[in-house]
């Protein structure tokens, strides 16, 4: 619970930097960037210090594609978009995951209106951001290969996965 207290914090503290900025702009083209600039601050810190952590772990690992793992980092959570989601309704829903997740993923459900539909809608984008985001990433006419990475990050772990999916899941979990 301790690490969840401490991303409330960085949340609530967030700030992109200029140093940040010349590194989105190094990974992220134009299109990619349009999508990475959709999630709110919190989610954008979030992914900047999953990249930044990738990269940390991949040092040295000459089968890793640093760009690809780099973006994926950075694009991983854009299934969550800015406005979606109230900062409310997230921490309420990360209470849920952890004390009862089984119901809360069966009560989750896709659309906003009502206080008790903007839950729901928190808690649908909590376990299905990432499908949310593959789509986008389509969408948008990015590669396959970036769009699997994004789609299967909070999948278990899997024998002859790549190895930029199994550095995007253990970079993730640290942040």
């Amino acid at each position: 619970m301790n690490k969840r207290v401490k991303q409330v914090v960085a949340a609530l503290t967030a700030r992109i930097n200029d140093v940040d900025k010349v590194f989105i702009d190094k990974y992220l083209n134009k299109t990619q960037a349009a999508l990475f600039w959709q999630m709110n601050l919190p989610d954008q810190r979030h992914a900047l210090n999953v990249a930044y952590t990738a990269l940390k772990l991949a040092a040295g690992q000459a089968v890793v594609n640093q760009e690809l793992l780099i973006q994926c980092a950075l694009l991983h959570d854009v299934g969550k978009v800015k406005g979606d989601v109230s900062t409310a309704d997230k921490i309420i829903t990360v209470i849920f995951d952890r004390f009862a997740p089984q119901w809360a993923k069966s009560w989750g459900q896709r659309g906003r209106g009502s206080k008790i539909d903007n839950l729901r809608h928190a808690v649908y984008i909590y376990y299905h951001h990432a499908e949310r985001g593959a789509a986008m990433l389509t969408a948008a006419g990015l590669s396959p290969e970036l769009t699997m990475l994004v789609a299967r990050h909070h999948e278990a772990p899997a024998v002859g996965e790549p190895p930029e999916l199994t550095l995007l899941k253990k970079a993730d979990s640290l942040n």
